[in-house]
């Protein structure tokens, strides 16, 4: 594991709309308006208000149904580093999308524009 960096630059994602949810066989993707993508082939979860998880990743032939699409048309309200294990996006409708990078020989995400790879 390389590890979520201390001063990893989740600006992109600031005051943006989550407009598409991409399901791929290794990765999930999640793309921002105007411009902004945040590609997932590690762990993450999806958080409720109170703190139980409503989604998280599974493999595909494990799953039934997916509920990150409760994040789509929501603003980017805030975000938080948790180094090196995770980082966090907080949504306006009060979920929360947390990302891991626990793979020590994988990449666990990306984000574009910005060309970061942890």
């Amino acid at each position: 594991m390389r590890g979520v960096p201390e001063d990893l630059d989740l600006s992109i994602f600031a005051d943006k709309t989550l407009t598409l949810v991409g399901i791929g066989e290794f990765e999930v993707s999640f793309h921002f308006h105007p411009d902004g993508l945040l590609a997932v082939q590690g762990d993450w979860e999806l958080v409720g208000e109170d703190g139980s998880v409503i989604d998280r990743s599974i493999p595909n032939e494990d799953r039934v149904e997916l509920r990150v699409h409760r994040l789509l048309g929501e603003l980017v309200i805030g975000s938080q580093i948790d180094p090196p294990r995770s980082f966090s996006l907080r949504f306006a409708n009060g979920l929360v999308l947390r990302v891991f990078d626990n793979s020590p020989q994988y990449e666990s995400f990306s984000i574009q524009p910005g060309d970061i790879y942890v």
